[in-house]
């Protein structure tokens, strides 16, 4: 039997029929036919396994079985190996290398043949460009990795799946790659990733992005293509690039869509502003507008009545799709975008190319919506107290978003002033603890250079604030340096690229801590932070403090004085409604009517505040707010002179007279209408003196009646 035994495996008798092997095993059992095979005849006994691991490894990729464990264990081999239909045998072959040495060898044989089966079908996938999802959904990701280490194509496959993302101009992104060929349950960088696979999609990542970096933004204008539904702009934002899609079949009129096309490469031929959303706005309108009248199919299908139906749905509309309450400024930017499109398009700057029928009016040229700044609504400043709290808890943020606290509390500069902050921004001034703070105000840059302004502005900071944004400089010098850039507040994540640092996140986090520590709005909601409110504050503060325009315009990098004297306005405003009729009731126990203070401006309120402490403006029954520039008085000759008079405030302790006067003068009026009716007068309402006397009991009444009705 062991010479047969012999014959078999040094002759490879097995390929085509095992049933003699299986004799030798029922014969020679388990562990003895293993024993033998390995010292006698090793060399055939391991071609043997290898020969049925193949056949396993085969049979095993055309199932739909799936690996789940680290190791294929090699009892399935040997199941195959001593398979016999006619007479199973019934063996644990869990067991059968127990009592041998280095049994490892022979799960790496299995896995040789997985890795040489698997490699082959990957190759034909590799080939045609196809992502390798399935492969790692039946292997694992970990064994993937491995047979894309093993395989010579596998630089080339990922170097042209990268490439292909710049042919659609699509920015590259290491999940992306990786996701495309592992699948989207994958995660880049796992734990067991072959090294040069994952160093291999890294560097190709890289490279691939560098290369769109610079390519992209220059070929924007080549989107403008009149025929693509489709145009995707890029622009440079730090290390990184930003995107604005722009899809046309947002508008479902095809006609109109074109029409829109031609506008917006005419729009778009002096330069492209990344963020723009005329597409947004336009295509809401244009649908409503198809919906309202379907036989529109050009521009100059909208006549006047499509123009005031439109006007009028947009009005019922109270929310957005994404359930926001629609705000007054959407109307004017929806006109604003069909007036531009349908002036452009019976222009002289039409383009030849145009098929569409000219516009001969334009209907949406009516529709001008004046006081639009009353429409939007204020930043709000930041409470003291909310801003005295916050700074108690400053210390749980991070290091990076406590420096950029700081800064927009002490500096009002702009989110993106802020973000792009340069090494050496920060310089000694000839103040003692004082430093210059130079940055580029980006909204007003253009406007700067078009008045020969230099490109920076440089504000005063303190010691501390300097300290701190130099420490941070330090801090990132090396990420600069890497990506040859001068912006501070680089950051860069494990496993991502370098970004930008993101003031929304920072945002984020104030307002987790507002939540956290009961930071409460006016109607009970934890106050929302925004980057713009800290300018605003920082504004106010300085105005309240007696700072003048030309500081507040120097310190916030306006261009002229009118941004800065809205400022004080609105704090001229604020004062004027906080001195309103309930201060002066609070204050003196007056009733002081709005429209009475509605004559009086802040100043005039003020001196005003002034006379009644001084008791300069006190009469019989209350204090008399009759303006000095309006003269005299002109009741002062009359037998009751302030009683009717609008320029009479009365209070609370002036309410018993009231009351007594009240009733002296319903005795009055009561003797009055006996006496008419004693003598048959039924025309008595037309009697001076009765006029009189009812006139000032109706006063009496309103008084008495006001006082009580306000609390007073």
């Amino acid at each position: 039997m062991i010479d047969r035994y012999r014959e078999i495996l040094e002759n490879d008798l097995y390929a085509d029929n095992n049933s003699e092997l299986c004799d030798c095993f029922r014969r020679l059992g388990g562990m003895a036919f293993v024993r033998v095979g390995l010292t006698k005849y090793r060399a055939g006994f391991m071609r043997c396994f290898a020969h049925y691991a193949e056949v396993f490894a085969r049979k095993w990729g055309e199932s739909e079985k799936k690996l789940h464990s680290k190791h294929i264990g090699y009892k399935y081999v040997f199941e195959l190996m001593l398979k016999d239909e006619k007479e199973p045998i019934k063996y644990d072959f869990r067991y059968i290398l127990d009592e041998t040495p280095n049994s490892a060898e022979f799960c790496e044989i299995i896995e040789a043949a997985f890795l040489r089966y698997w490699t082959k079908r990957m190759a034909s996938q590799m080939q045609h460009l196809e992502s390798l999802a399935d492969v790692a959904a039946r292997v694992g990701d970990v064994r993937l990795s491995r047979y894309l280490a093993a395989m010579p194509g596998t630089e080339s496959y990922v170097k042209t799946l990268a490439a292909r993302y710049t042919e659609t101009r699509e920015l590259i992104s290491l999940s992306k790659l990786h996701n495309f060929i592992f699948g989207n349950n994958s995660r880049s960088n796992f734990a067991g990733c072959e090294k040069s696979v994952a160093m291999l999609l890294g560097c190709v990542v890289a490279e691939e992005f560098a290369l769109q970096y610079e390519k992209f933004p220059t070929e924007n204008h080549l989107q403008r293509d009149i025929h693509c539904d489709i145009w995707i702009f890029y622009a440079q934002h730090g290390p990184t690039l930003w995107t604005n899609r722009m899809d046309f079949r947002m508008i479902k009129s095809p006609s109109l869509r074109t029409e829109v096309k031609y506008y917006l490469k005419h729009r778009f031929c002096g330069g492209i502003q990344i963020k723009d959303r005329f597409l947004t706005t336009i295509a809401g309108a244009l649908n409503l507008l198809c919906e309202i009248n379907p036989i529109i199919h050009y521009f100059a299908d909208i006549d006047e009545t499509d123009a005031r139906k439109l006007h009028m749905t947009i009005e019922n509309v109270t929310h957005t799709p994404n359930g926001r309450v629609k705000a007054a400024t959407n109307i004017m930017g929806m006109f604003s975008a069909l007036k531009v499109t349908t002036k452009y398009l019976m222009g002289d700057h039409r383009d030849e190319n145009i098929k569409s029928p000219r516009p001969h009016a334009n209907p949406f040229a009516a529709y001008t919506f004046h006081n639009s700044r009353d429409f939007v609504k204020n930043t709000p400043v930041i409470p003291e107290d909310i801003m005295e709290k916050m700074d108690a808890h400053i210390s749980e943020l991070s290091e990076d978003y406590r420096l950029i606290y700081k800064i927009f509390s002490e500096t009002g500069m702009r989110a993106k002033e802020v973000v792009f902050l340069e090494a050496g921004c920060v310089s000694k001034s000839r103040y003692e603890n004082v430093f210059d703070l130079k940055y580029k105000p980006f909204k007003v840059l253009s406007a700067r250079r078009r008045t020969n302004r230099p490109d920076y502005h440089t504000i005063n900071i303190t010691g501390e604030l300097a300290e701190g944004i130099l420490r941070h400089t330090e801090k990132t010098a090396a990420l600069r340096e890497e990506h040859c850039l001068p912006y501070i507040f680089l950051v860069k994540r494990k496993g991502f690229r370098a970004n930008m640092i993101n003031p929304q996140y920072f945002l984020a986090k104030l307002d987790e801590l507002a939540k956290k520590h009961n930071l409460w709005d006016e109607d009970g909601t934890p106050w929302h932070f925004t980057a713009r409110q800290y300018r605003k504050t920082l504004a106010v503060t300085l105005i309240e403090n007696g700072g003048t325009i030309e500081e507040l315009a120097y310190l916030l990098g306006h261009l002229s004085y009118s941004t800065a004297s809205s400022y004080y306005a609105e704090v001229r405003k604020k004062r004027l409604a906080e001195m309103n009729s309930e201060f002066f009731r609070k204050k003196f126990e007056l009733l002081l009517s709005g429209e009475q203070l509605s004559r009086f401006n802040e100043e005039e309120r003020r001196l005003l505040y002034v006379d009644f402490c001084l008791s300069s403006r006190r009469v019989e029954f209350g204090h008399c707010v009759k303006k000095l520039s309006e003269g005299d008085c002109d009741g002062r000759s009359s037998l009751v002179n302030c009683v009717n008079c609008k320029n009479l405030c009365t209070g609370k302790k002036y309410l018993p007279y009231w009351k007594d006067l009240l009733s002296d003068q319903k005795k009055l009026v009561a003797g009055l209408l006996r006496i008419y009716q004693q003598n048959s007068l039924s025309d008595f309402h037309n009697f001076r003196e009765y006029r009189q006397e009812q006139g000032l009991l109706d006063g009496y009444k309103n008084i008495v009646a006001a006082i009580e009705s306000k609390g007073l």
